[in-house]
């Protein structure tokens, strides 16, 4: 189950860069088009009106679904400078050469940072190895209180969250053991605080169940702290 949870997340992530390509190319299409001579565009059976309509559409969308605003703002700056009547551009003294060199070499660097970013680096963070037997380890070092024993199998890049064949993940167990520095070490190899036992329980409870108020407080931090990060970022 969670491995194809795992495959429809990058499938829905593959689709949203298509769709964010697809966007990106309109706008650029677009943008090209509208700054073409409009004698020229009539000869084409093309409005220009139109294509600014179309235009200023796909920056609409792209600002509320996939752009920065501060990008979005300058493209926006940019294109209706570009797209000056040339009579208001000669009244104001403004030159359009430079918006649109600025608006090719900002669109131009957006898209190769883009592809930069698809480039294989090395750098990126491995996904932890989903062991059952590396569970097992884990609940070994924490029936001992062995940290160091613990860390080690951490290091060797195991999932910390997989529960154990009992049904407890080993933050569960180590919040129901008391063993407050592993609960840290745990916490900070990316344990989560907020799943649950088998039957239900979750780390916090566990902890007040048997007495360990301390390790409680310092889970219900970590798992406010993880439903902040889950929350969407305002634009």
């Amino acid at each position: 189950m969670a491995i194809q949870k795992t495959i429809e997340k990058d499938d829905l992530l593959s689709r949203v860069r298509v769709k964010e390509v697809l966007l990106f190319c309109l706008i650029a299409l677009t943008a090209a088009l509208a700054n073409l001579p409009r004698e020229s565009l009539e000869d084409y059976g093309i409005n220009q009106d139109s294509l600014l309509a179309v235009l200023g559409c796909a920056i609409v969308i792209g600002l509320f679904f996939y752009l920065r605003f501060f990008f979005f703002l300058s493209v926006v700056l940019l294109i209706l400078g570009a797209n000056l009547d040339q009579h208001i551009a000669d009244r104001f003294d403004i030159s359009k050469v430079p918006l649109v060199l600025a608006l090719v070499a900002m669109v131009g660097v957006s898209l190769i940072n883009y592809v930069v970013r698809l480039i294989p680096t090395g750098l990126e963070p491995t996904p932890r190895e989903r062991s059952p037997e590396g569970i097992r380890a884990m609940f070994y070092g924490i029936e001992r209180g062995n940290l160091a024993y613990v860390q080690k199998v951490l290091a060797m890049n195991f999932d910390a969250n997989l529960q154990h064949d009992n049904g407890y993940t080993p933050l569960a167990y180590a919040a129901m053991k008391g063993n407050l520095r592993m609960v840290e070490v745990l916490l900070r190899n990316g344990a989560s605080a907020a799943l649950t036992t088998r039957e239900g329980d979750t780390p916090v409870e566990l902890a007040l169940r048997m007495g360990h108020s301390e390790i409680a407080d310092m889970l219900r931090s970590a798992r406010q702290l993880e439903q902040e990060k889950a929350q969407p970022q305002p634009a």
